[in-house]
């Protein structure tokens, strides 16, 4: 029997991260589920799930959080029981001019509307023809059966007008 444990982890970027974390979990029979690594100004940053027999469990938190990765600020929490994911998931990708609280506005809609967001990559990129920069942002979002699609997608395009942002929800 495996359980399930998720592990966040960030430090200075450098070679070998992942390589570590890789062999630790490999030395207690671990397997390697599903993960989102990214290096953000010079810090790498992840969280991965995986799953370790269960008599490996405590060696594995152990050795994990041992000196072989001492340069890392690890935290690793049991998943008592897998919460099966329930409602539709759509893409959201949005692109408009940079400014702060695009996130905020989005998130609050989103939750306002009964929506959860399942995966969120966002990036400020340089407006090569009109200049400035611009904000964009890839998310999964999961709309629970108690909610309307078509009344998010109002709510969603009212706001892009406000924020003058395109807003694609598919």
């Amino acid at each position: 029997m495996k359980k399930s444990l998720v592990i966040t982890l960030i430090g200075d970027d450098r070679p070998g991260i992942v390589e570590t974390v890789s062999t630790i979990l490999n030395a207690h029979q671990g397997e390697w589920v599903e993960s989102h690594m990214s290096n953000l100004v010079g810090k790498f940053a992840g969280i991965l799930h995986v799953q370790v027999p269960v008599d490996h469990v405590e060696p594995f938190k152990q050795d994990i959080l041992s000196e072989k990765t001492s340069f890392l600020s690890i935290r690793v929490e049991e998943v008592m029981a897998e919460i099966p994911r329930s409602g539709t998931n759509y893409r959201l990708q949005l692109v408009g001019q940079d400014h702060p609280g695009i996130v905020y506005r989005i998130s609050s809609a989103l939750k306002d509307n009964g929506a959860t967001v399942e995966d969120l990559d966002t990036e400020v990129v340089e407006a090569s023809m009109a200049g400035g920069q611009l904000f964009k942002a890839n998310m999964v979002i999961s709309i629970g059966k108690e909610s309307n699609v078509e009344t998010l997608r109002d709510v969603l395009e009212e706001l892009a007008n406000e924020l003058i942002v395109d807003i694609d929800l598919a």
